[in-house]
């Protein structure tokens, strides 16, 4: 369908609009003076709500972005692309665009999740671009339904049958509580244009089989069936917040967080709350609330079950689970380690969490109980070169007092370091030669002697410490 046409928004205050812009004064009730990015592809629902949000902010439209997503998929959607720029041109309203490309949808991504993510990775962009606060999307009562029947189908548990909520962090869905039947109406009725997407008659497409094959049909013999899904996914959406709150009360009285910003959550009271709760508070502190799908709750199932020590679970968005012994450890897995560091004396250097400090004395300094402030004999590493690196399988060091050397990965164990910890520990080399198991002990080679004219003190600090206040 070409349209050439675009009619300036006619759109007056009748008995069903009225009630939509009731509800939109309580929605945007405290954030009315905000700019907002509309999500528009030029169909129907998108198009109502740029026309409905034009009427409400009449007077002050400037507040008001457009932003569309061209994903390539069909040979036409350049049509798509250029009728809402005419949108925009008409209701003067600033217009961004990106175009798609299909080849990079990955094997293991369906082309849904591919879209939707870039979609709403591009919104985010614009958000930052023009300042704006809220991303504002067409959503109503029957994408809640196909949303939740399709949540059914993926297995996601008591969060998934809530379906999406009216304002998720910074994205709002102001038109969800209307059924598309009461919004078309609405496009009739003032006759606001828009295009049609041939694919949605595609049954290839999971959520476009749901519509046309088992809601629709559906509805021709139960008129309330979206009243009645959509009431069902609120009631969910209330035993969850239900939930939610004493999940949140429970960590807030037995979180940690540790040196490293983990989170650690005390065991023996982990242990007494019953598993769905477990679960609950796993998918809290990594961020995957209605995200989960049934394998990945059953893997979390199966690693809060067994509670065997050193256990590793590999959530969502990047989280590690770890078994502690007193502890379990959430942590966000590290994307790359750093490369070594050479060292000089008298210089800081800063090295993943830490800044280390390195100084020569002429004359004894007191000893600290601090592990993190070590002592050494400075002749013992005279011209050699100092380095800071990660540690190594098969790295081998002789621990201050003892007679023999020890492989670093059974000092760690022995010293019942997590395997976190393991992962990130660090050792200071001279001349390859491991002289500190950084945070833990020194190698007996260099220690402190009767004997020891010059010292070099080396000290580190976590970034967040303020390192004028080192003495």
């Amino acid at each position: 369908m070409k349209i050439n046409h675009i009619p300036y928004p006619k759109i007056i205050n009748d008995s069903f609009t009225n009630k939509i812009f009731s509800h939109f004064d309580v929605l945007l009730r405290e954030i009315k003076k905000d700019k907002f990015v509309l999500s528009v592809s030029g169909g129907a629902d998108s198009v109502l709500l740029l026309y409905l949000f034009c009427k409400y902010f009449e007077s002050d439209t400037k507040r008001l972005i457009i932003a569309h997503v061209n994903h390539d998929l069909r040979k036409d959607s350049r049509i798509d692309e250029n009728f809402v720029l005419m949108l925009g041109e008409k209701l003067r309203i600033k217009t961004h665009k990106i175009k798609l490309d299909p080849n990079t949808i990955s094997k293991d991504d369906s082309t849904e999740s591919w879209a939707r993510k870039h979609r709403y990775d591009f919104l985010s962009t614009i958000i930052k671009k023009t300042d704006a606060k809220w991303v504002v999307t067409g959503h109503h009562a029957n994408d809640q339904a196909e949303t939740i029947l399709m949540n059914i189908s993926d297995k996601t548990g008591l969060f998934g049958l809530g379906g999406m909520k009216e304002i998720n962090n910074n994205i709002i869905r102001p038109l969800l509580p209307y059924t598309k039947r009461q919004l078309l109406e609405v496009v009739r009725k003032y006759s606001i244009p828009f295009l049609e997407d041939p694919t949605n008659r595609d049954n290839y497409y999971k959520r476009n089989f749901l519509r046309n094959n088992v809601i629709t049909p559906w509805l021709e013999r139960s008129n309330d069936l979206i009243e009645s899904i959509t009431a069902t996914g609120k009631n969910f959406k209330d035993w969850q917040d239900g939930m939610l709150y004493f999940v949140n009360d429970f960590i807030k009285n037995n979180l940690i967080r540790n040196e490293n910003n983990d989170f650690l959550i005390i065991k023996n009271s982990f242990n007494k709350v019953p598993l769905f709760a477990r679960v609950c508070v796993l998918q809290v502190l990594t961020n995957s609330i209605g995200i989960l799908r049934r394998p990945q709750i059953e893997n979390i199932k199966e690693f809060l079950g067994k509670d065997v020590i050193g256990n590793m679970c590999y959530a969502i968005n990047g989280f590690i689970l770890l078994n502690d012994r007193s502890n379990v450890i959430i942590k966000r897995k590290k994307l790359k380690k750093l490369v070594p560091l050479e060292l000089e004396v008298g210089c800081d250097y800063s090295f993943d969490k830490y800044v280390y400090k390195i100084s020569k004395y002429s004359k004894n300094v007191r000893f600290s109980r601090n592990r993190d402030d070590e002592l050494i004999d400075l002749a013992t590493i005279k011209n050699k070169k100092l380095v800071l690196r990660y540690w190594c399988s098969g790295d081998r060091f002789k621990p201050l007092g003892m007679h023999g050397t020890q492989k670093i990965s059974d000092y760690l164990i022995n010293n019942k370091i997590n395997l976190f910890k393991k992962d990130e520990q660090t050792v200071l080399t001279a001349d390859d030669q491991i002289i500190w198991v950084c945070g833990q002990r020194i190698d007996d080679s260099v220690k402190v002697n009767n004997s020891t004219k010059n010292i070099l003190r080396i000290r580190r600090k976590l970034k967040k410490w303020d390192e004028n206040k080192v003495k």
